[in-house]
């Protein structure tokens, strides 16, 4: 009888342990955390930081207006490019030089670019071949005028209009916009303007831990994205005590200490009869991305900054932003360049070859917000700016973030908000501008 019953419990515990591993084995799934801490090769292209040229146009500005008031849009340009390539064919209907000549709607979506694009830019945007201007384009505009028009103004202030044709129902999700953002519109020198917003408004200071640390490490990274499958590469040190990885042709320099490099080449590094904005988009993909996912789900992104050329190069520049606000880091002399700015890639090159790409390699794994800053309201700056001789000679004012990177005791980067104006050329705070601080 005692057998027959430990026969049955044993029996009894089989089946159980049975059932428990079968159902250990139907409810399993794999954890998320190894999958993305998987390394992934720099010899291919990481789709997590590949970015297509046209998710990099970033307007500054979409601003609606009724001719008396000026809001901010309740969708993004981008957005609202989009939308008008889906849903409108575009038919050119007149150029002029003379914006007298032009008719004045009731109400326009303006928007304002932080630096002019190429037409072939705004084309990709829009979905559309129809957008031909040998100028640079500065501002569009979304008319309301017997029928919906896109307007393009030129650096030169030529206008050239397309008639909208296809479903008018969208244009009134065009022009929404959100009566508690209102816009000032902001006099700039040579005749120009720009808006900002009206009132006060909140940001928060962010603290940024810079973990380096993490695999692939810096100069691993370098490697695999410049210098693929190259046996010739060397590391040594520089006459700065910087790391430099060079294969006799191509250099790459790494500053430890701000975690930026600058690669440079002597060698042809396009298949292609000139350099273009979708050029240096896909370098940039195919050479190292543009920022790793943890920093991106922190609310950074790289966007179109602004193309430049003067005697010495021609140069793209893409800013860093957060949560939609430009950043302007610290510069100075880094990385074998007299005046980089840390909050920006740079990609210099001539007519049909790239020659170097500088940047910073900030990873932000831990972001905490320290306090809320509310920042002086428009009348107050323009004031500020009056006080000091300055407000006829500014050509830009903005509103963003200033970025100071310390590298004493822990690796960190510091997002103070702040207002900033472009004064002979060069961006800063309206503080440095005053004379208030160094």
């Amino acid at each position: 009888m005692t057998k027959q019953r430990l026969k049955s419990i044993a029996l009894t515990l089989l089946v159980s342990a049975s059932i428990v591993q079968t159902a250990m084995l139907w409810t399993y799934h794999p954890s998320s955390e190894s999958i993305e801490q998987e390394q992934v090769s720099f010899n291919e292209i990481d789709a997590s930081k590949t970015v297509e040229g046209n998710q990099l146009i970033n307007p500054e500005l979409v601003v609606y207006s009724n001719g008396e008031s000026a809001y901010q849009t309740q969708i993004i340009g981008r957005t609202i490019l989009n939308r008008i390539g889906a849903s409108f064919d575009v038919g050119v209907l007149v150029l002029t030089d003379k914006a007298s000549n032009i008719p004045v709607s009731k109400r326009s979506v303006e928007m304002i670019f932080p630096t002019p694009i190429s037409s072939k830019m705004l084309e990709e945007l829009l979905g559309e071949k129809q957008i031909a201007m040998s100028e640079p384009i500065k501002r569009l505009y979304l008319l309301d005028y017997e029928g919906p028009i896109l307007r393009l103004e030129s650096t030169t202030g030529r206008f050239k209009d397309f008639k909208l044709i296809g479903d008018e129902t969208v244009l009134k999700r065009l022009f929404a916009y959100d009566k508690k953002k209102p816009m000032t519109k902001v006099e700039l020198k040579g005749g120009d303007y720009t808006y900002v917003p009206s009132g006060a408004t909140k940001l928060e200071e962010v603290f940024v831990y810079d973990d380096i640390a993490q695999d692939p490490k810096p100069l691993s990274r370098i490697e695999s994205a410049f210098f693929t499958e190259n046996s010739n590469v060397q590391q040594i040190k520089s006459r700065d005590d910087l790391d430099v990885l060079t294969d006799g042709v191509s250099v790459s320099t790494y500053d430890r200490d701000y975690n930026a490099f600058r690669f440079n080449t002597l060698s042809p590094n396009t298949q292609t009869s000139s350099i273009d904005y979708s050029t240096i988009v896909s370098y940039i993909n195919i050479h190292g991305g543009w920022l790793d996912p943890v920093t991106q789900r922190s609310g950074f992104r790289y966007y179109f900054d602004q193309m430049s050329k003067t005697d010495e190069e021609q140069a793209a520049t893409f800013r860093l932003y957060l949560n939609r606000y430009p950043i302007f880091g610290e510069t100075g002399p880094l990385l074998e360049q007299p005046d980089f700015d840390l909050a920006t890639i740079k990609v210099t090159f001539e007519e049909n070859q790239i020659r170097s790409l500088s940047r910073s390699m900030i990873r932000a794994d831990r972001k905490l917000l320290l306090r809320e800053t509310t920042l002086p309201s428009i009348d107050q700056i323009e004031k500020q700016l009056q006080s000091a001789d300055l407000l006829d000679e500014i050509s830009g004012i903005r509103m963003g973030y200033e970025m100071t990177y310390e590298i004493e005791t822990s690796r960190y980067a510091l997002f103070k908000p702040a207002w900033f104006v472009k004064h002979n050329g060069k961006w800063t705070t309206v503080d440095q501008a005053i004379g208030k601080e160094g």
